[in-house]
């Protein structure tokens, strides 16, 4: 799917958030993450996948516009949305999806990830070929963040939003600014304030 966003807002704003994980692992999302989403006055919330419930999208907007795509989680959800989606913003092209791509891929990797562990280049290289066109490859599914320039392609995972990383486990989510003259400005943000503890948001010091 396609879609380009007409506007002259300079630069425009993205907030990117991925593996949600609502209700499956939390109830509901971090406590901070709608006002650091406003705090940072994006104009597009982009969901790289693993919503789970509709609810989470709902929340979402009342912030922003958001834009969502399958992940391999989304059972109840992925007769609704894409598996990858690909906006033009100020003649940047950009593809959000979620990783996993289809259901060998998924696990192929979950055999590769248990016997040689995580490694960026796997995803890299896969996303590289299926969207070559792309100046920015949005993706989630690893809850691994990424922020990696790769022959002229951004590679750009904002890690989970809800049960963070499988080794610091640090909730994150990303931020992108798309400037008309082509630059692209890319930041990795940590939710702070609170940790999951038996799927509920504990505040933390």
């Amino acid at each position: 799917m396609k879609e380009t966003l007409v506007t002259e807002k300079n630069p425009f704003i993205i907030g990117v958030i991925s593996d949600t994980h609502v209700p499956d692992r939390v109830r509901g999302l971090h406590p901070a993450l709608l006002d650091d989403l406003r705090r940072l006055e994006v104009d597009l919330i982009l969901h790289a996948g693993d919503v789970a419930v509709r609810s989470v999208i709902t929340e979402l907007q009342q912030v922003a516009p958001v834009r969502v795509v399958t992940g391999n989680r989304d059972i109840l959800l992925m007769n609704e949305h894409p598996v990858s989606l690909t906006l033009t913003v100020h003649k940047t092209e950009l593809t959000l999806t979620h990783g996993h791509l289809n259901p060998r891929t998924y696990w192929g990797d979950k055999f590769a990830y248990i016997t040689r562990g995580y490694n960026f280049k796997r995803y890299q290289k896969r996303l590289a070929r299926a969207f070559p066109s792309s100046q920015v490859i949005v993706y989630g599914h690893t809850h691994h963040a990424e922020n990696v320039w790769v022959d002229g392609q951004l590679f750009f995972n904002p890690g989970s939003v809800s049960h963070g990383d499988y080794l610091d486990h640090d909730p994150k989510f990303g931020l992108l600014k798309i400037h008309k003259d082509g630059r692209i400005d890319a930041l990795i943000y940590p939710l702070k304030g609170a940790l999951i503890d038996a799927k509920e948001w504990v505040a933390t010091a």
